[in-house]
């Protein structure tokens, strides 16, 4: 990947085009072997797997194909007039090398593996991938497609566990991408920060939903959405809907259409329930879920409305949909992200109540969701509780906004990738300017000091300026700005009949007010038109080399 990086041909839109294009060729040959490694991992049927996976990554590679040449220009930029001419870019080049590295979910092994690989491509960054080892048939389905479609110095594929991990993040990266639990994403942040590899963390966390007083009428609309949102993948959606709080007024119309919303998923029948709802993806996670349940089932079993232990398989790491009201703010549950199909209820009064509840808890939430008729209502909670994305009446479809920058706010992430946010996510923005170099752009040793400003000084005295003149002047000038100054006062005595104009003229002075290093300020009376055509007495000055200091 080092020799891709020195060769520069990383940096053609060529060579980029050309990793896009393999890669959907890749996705759509073996498009049956990525949904039965899927399967075989999370038990996740055909459908969501081609539509929660798959899609979104051909939809992500198509948008690349048809941008990238717009994203790749130069981005011309404005610059003070003291430099004219000059000419400003922004350049988006690659990373550093040797790449980028992804370290993959088990939640989403495929689509959220392949994502930032797209953004990386599309920045011009070689990459390595680390499937996550709890997901087996996925990552050892990349370890042996890779190779067969992707040269060494475009993409690799490294398999294991912590060990394996530990090493790629002794390494220096142009790029870590890590998505994974807030625990983890601190360990990983700790090691790139020792060799200085910048990184973006999707860590998810606790997501509120919050069902207003004056929430949509149709409460079996709200709740199919809300439970789509939390049963897709079996709740292993990082920004899924963790809990619920629910106004008192709505709490029992709530509870009773989330028990229809369930079984209108997923059936009535555990047979059938069985055959389409995915599975937690190991036995520990499954057990975890069932400790949570356990607990609110010792201290009030009458707590869990729908679900329970009892319906639960561990052995399948099946664990049921669950709805428990009102669990104790003490429990695990409302402790720490669920990541399962467990779906708390908390009843609360006033916004008030709600805001303070939401935000008392740990951490930043990584989406928050809100279901409301109001729009001040709406912007209220968007404005007091702090969320890495917000939606209003929906759950989940932030991840499908291919103009939505994903990403989390505090414990929840840091950065943002998708679309062109993974563009300027995985380029660095180098700046350029060129300036002829030529001996009447030197301002006869003046070089602080616009050209049209010396103009303007030198024939002041002698011609009444129209105001219009005065305003194009104005805008040329009023940024002059010296790098490496300090401000220096001086007193300008000016007639306190001065018309509108002459205080442009006063603001052109003022710009001269600064000092550099090697410069001295030349001060001298100057007399200046006024509109009416009378001489008003000032005071002006000019910056100067040492070389042409008066003493």
């Amino acid at each position: 990947m080092e020799a891709t990086h020195r060769s520069g041909i990383n940096q053609t839109l060529k060579w980029r085009l050309q990793q896009l294009d393999t890669l959907m060729l890749m996705i759509t040959e073996h498009e049956g072997d990525f949904v039965d490694a899927l399967f075989k991992d999370l038990h996740k049927e055909r459908t969501e797997s081609i539509y929660c996976e798959l899609l979104l990554v051909k939809h992500e590679i198509q948008r690349f194909q048809r941008e990238l040449k717009n994203w790749m220009k130069p981005q011309k930029v404005s610059y003070p007039g003291a430099l004219f001419p000059a000419f400003c870019e922004v350049h988006s080049v690659p990373l550093s090398e040797p790449g980028c590295l992804i370290i993959a979910p088990f939640n989403y092994p495929v689509c959220i593996s392949l994502l930032p690989i797209i953004g990386a491509f599309g920045g011009g960054n070689p990459c390595v991938l680390k499937p996550s080892e709890l997901c087996p048939a996925v990552s050892s389905l990349f370890s042996k497609l890779v190779p067969k479609y992707f040269e060494k110095g475009a993409l690799q594929v490294v398999e294991g566990g912590v060990e394996e991990t530990t090493k790629l993040l002794e390494q220096h990266w142009g790029l870590i991408h890590f998505t994974g639990s807030e625990r983890v994403g601190r360990i990983v942040q700790e090691m790139a920060a020792k060799t200085l590899s910048p990184t973006i963390l999707e860590l998810g966390g606790k997501t509120p939903t919050i069902i207003a007083h004056d929430c949509p009428d149709d409460m079996a609309v709200v709740c199919n959405r809300i439970l789509a949102g939390k049963l897709m993948n079996c709740g292993q959606t990082c920004v899924a809907p963790d809990f619920v709080i629910c106004h008192k007024s709505k709490l029992e119309t709530f509870c009773t259409e989330a028990i229809s919303a369930i079984e209108r998923l997923f059936g009535k029948d555990p047979e059938h329930s069985l055959s389409e709802l995915p599975r937690i993806v190991s036995e520990s996670h499954t057990k975890r879920q069932l400790n949570l349940i356990q607990e609110i089932e010792k201290q009030d079993s009458s707590k869990v409305l729908y679900g329970g232990t009892m319906k639960c398989n561990p052995q399948q790491r099946l664990i049921t949909p669950t709805l428990v009201l009102d669990p104790s703010m003490d429990s695990q549950m409302m402790k720490e992200e669920i990541f399962g199909p467990i779906l708390p209820i908390i009843p609360f009064e006033t916004d008030e109540e709600a805001i303070q509840l939401i935000n008392n808890m740990h951490g930043t939430p990584l989406a928050l969701y809100v279901f409301t008729k109001s729009q001040k209502r709406y912007e209220t909670y968007m404005s007091k509780i702090p969320s890495g994305s917000v939606m209003r009446n929906e759950t989940l479809l932030q991840f499908i906004i291919p103009d939505f920058p994903f990403g989390g706010l505090g414990t929840s992430g840091i950065g943002s990738y998708q679309g062109k946010a993974s563009f300027d996510a995985f380029t660095h923005k180098r700046s350029s300017l060129y300036h002829p170099c030529h001996a009447a752009f030197e301002y006869g040793g003046l070089r602080c000091v616009s050209p049209v400003y010396l103009c303007f000084i030198l024939l002041a005295p002698f011609i009444n300026i129209p105001s219009s003149i005065l305003s194009i002047i104005d805008s040329l000038t009023c940024k002059v700005s010296p790098t490496r100054i300090r401000n220096q006062r001086q007193n300008f005595d000016t007639s306190p009949a001065c018309p509108a104009q002459l205080s442009n003229i006063v603001v052109h002075a003022n710009c001269c007010r600064h000092v550099g290093y090697g410069f001295h300020v030349i001060s001298w009376p100057l007399r200046l038109p006024a509109a009416s055509g009378k001489l008003i007495r000032s005071r002006c000055s000019l910056i100067t080399p040492n070389r042409f200091a008066l003493n």
